[in-house]
Order: C-alpha cells, then structure tokens, then sequence
C-alpha cells in the first residue's frame, strides 16, 4: 500500500518540533505500509526559484520542497500551491503512484487534498489534532475559514480524531463523517519504567512548549511559590521547547531557584530519562486534545495531575492520577499536596501496562492501517 502524507504542521528547520506527533504516527504504520511525506515550505538565501530534497525517515521519505518566497503573499500562496502539483509528480515519477492521501490537521494542507480529490479523484482520510474545533475557539471558527474547515473534513472518506472529545467538538460545528478514534502513540520501547527514587525531594515533572495561552504554566509557578511555603520536599523539573525569560525571571523574584529547575529541549531518550525519574507529571493546560506527554508519562508508569480539559478525561482516572477544574489554583495546590504524600501509592506497572494496550506505536500503526484498508475496499 502507497500512502502519501500532508502534514499542515511539520518540522522544519527553525521549528524540527512542530508536528512531530504527526511523524511519529507515520512510522508506526506496518512496513508494508510505503509512506512518503510531502511538504513545501520558504528557504533561506535561495538563489534557485526552488529546490527537493528527499529525507529519510525511521519508516518513511519525506520529500521537503523549498521555494525562494514571493515579496507579494498572493503569489506565494499560488507558488506553494504550484510546488505541491509539482511535489505530486515527482513522487509519482521517483516512489510511486499514491493508493490513498492522508492529511494530518484539516487546514491548510486540507485544501490540496480537497484539490486533488476533485481534479485526480484521490480518496483522502484525516487525522486531527487541533483545538481550534473547541469552545474556546469559538470566535476564531468562523466565516470563510469555518466554510473552508468543514467542507475538507466532510470530504474524507474518514477522519480520525485523536479523542472522542475532539469528534464532538467537530460534530459541533457542522461537520457529518464517519469517525474512528485513534489516540496518539507511544514508543514504549524509549518509555519504560524507571527505578524506585530514593532522593530526599519528590521530582514533579512539567514538559510543554511553555506558551502560557494554552500551558498555564505561570499558574504552575504560582502554586509552586504557594507549595513553597507549606513544604520542601519538592523539585519542579520543566522541560520546554521555546525560551522562556519571564518564566525565569518569576522563579529568580520570588526564590524559587532551588525547587524549580529549567531544562530546556531534551533529546527522546533523555526526555524518557526525566520521566523514569519522576515521581509525578504535572499538566495545567486551559486546552489541549489528547496531549502526548500524558501517554508518554503512562508508558514510564507516571501518574498525572492535570486539568480535565480535551481528551485528558478519557484516559486520567484514579488509578492512574488526579483531575481537577480548568484554571483552579487552589484545586492545583491541593493536587499537588496529595501526589507528594500519596505518588507512591500508585500501581505503575498497571499504569504502563495500561499504556501498552492503549497507546503503543504498534498497535496504534495497526489500526490506522487497518482503517486503510476499509477505506480502499480491501478489508
């Protein structure tokens, strides 16, 4: 089976990153599976109009065009359009001729499915991870991006919410398909269990982008200077992708350097480090769907405190960590206050064993491929 792949978001150079949950669910796919991702996106001190690039992957190519970009943004928005078609025929020309598109996030990479769906009558299915479908959205999902929006997801011949949360909130807002849920994945090969912690203070572990609109994390640090206060058995261990100097500036005012510790990015396997040795995840997000840290936090037998936001109710019960309101400070500080005393009360081998059965690479490539097949008629 040939599959070629739109990612909306894709890393890239100055974002390696960004939709990388996205790459991860394609190279769980089964090897007979021949995927190849497509993208398009602006170069730096190009002289040529355009250049290819082929870059292998774990269980895939991903054939990167980049463009010299256009002083004017009409032109530009024609020339990606332009350099996907082209990007189609050499992948015809060099793998092969695709069986089937899958889009990852409906816009705006939905807009060539949708294209080639009418001109070349590829079928397309979509796998969806966006909360702009949520309520808090609801004044950015409107007008012609709404139209455009609904009308890419009604015309896959499935879509794949990565929570049953984020179906509704699609259902929500008009859009009438065939839905199969199918989470994000793990690598529970990388995410195991860790040793017992021996160490005086409890690790609390954070990992996020740290963009406080939708993370919170000034309401962490904020019920951490709280925490403080009552006790000082705890280290705050954060991991993040982008700078944060507001942040650090907050933990260097309020003396908090000596249980709030600043990581920066981490590699996959030192990240699966920091969750062996953690004895708790934290989660303060105001939104998110079915968020990847939470799954790779189970696979290493990490019980979570989190707000009941998205998906995060399907998956967090009592056996495996605490929910509380969206935006509840003092329903975070008491949070945090039972998982210190009680974190190791929590059956972890169960926790990942739970993990392996609901999130591991394998079995959700398998499904995925699974639902192809139902999609091609050969199930």
């Amino acid at each position: 089976m040939n599959i070629l792949h739109l990612l909306s978001w894709f890393p890239r150079p100055d974002d390696p990153t960004l939709g990388n949950f996205c790459v991860r669910m394609i190279d769980a796919l089964p090897e007979d599976c021949h995927s190849v991702i497509l993208s398009v996106c602006d170069g730096k001190d190009m002289t040529q109009s355009f250049e290819v690039k082929e870059i292998p992957g774990a269980h895939h190519t991903h054939v990167q065009i980049y463009i010299r970009p256009p002083k004017v943004n009409a032109i530009r928005k024609l020339k990606m359009l332009r350099m996907y078609q082209y990007g189609l025929n050499y992948i015809k020309k060099h793998f092969f001729e695709p069986d089937l598109i899958h889009l990852h996030v409906t816009y705006p990479l939905g807009q060539v499915a949708l294209l080639w769906k009418k001109l070349f009558g590829y079928k397309y299915v979509l796998t969806e991870h966006w909360t702009i479908y949520q309520p808090q959205n609801k004044d950015v999902l409107v007008g012609k991006l709404k139209k455009k929006i609904v009308k890419i997801a009604n015309n896959a011949e499935l879509i794949m919410p990565v929570s049953l949360d984020l179906q509704r909130c699609m259902e929500g807002h008009g859009v009438k398909n065939r839905f199969k849920v199918i989470y994000n994945l793990v690598n529970t090969d990388v995410f195991r269990l860790g040793e017992a912690q021996t160490e005086n203070k409890k690790h609390i572990l954070h990992i996020s982008t740290l963009r406080d609109e939708a993370k919170n994390f000034s309401g962490i640090l904020r019920t951490i200077e709280r925490l403080r206060q009552q006790r000082n058995d705890f280290e705050l261990h954060v991991i993040h992708d982008y700078d944060a100097p507001e942040f650090k500036a907050f933990v260097k005012e309020h003396n908090l350097s000596d249980c709030v510790i600043f990581h920066g990015k981490k590699t996959s396997a030192e990240v699966a480090q920091a969750y062996q040795d953690a004895d708790f995840f934290v989660l303060f997000s105001n939104f998110e769907n079915l968020p990847c840290v939470i799954v790779e936090a189970f696979a290493s037998g990490v019980p979570v405190l989190s707000t009941a936001v998205g998906g995060i109710a399907e998956i967090v019960n009592n056996e495996r960590g605490i929910l509380i309101p969206q935006g509840d400070e003092d329903a975070l500080l008491n949070g945090m206050n039972a998982m210190l005393d009680h974190c190791h009360e929590y059956d972890r081998p169960a926790i990942r064993d739970y993990a392996i059965k609901t999130f591991a690479a394998q079995n959700i490539g398998r499904q995925i491929f699974e639902e192809y097949n139902k999609v091609l008629g050969k199930a």
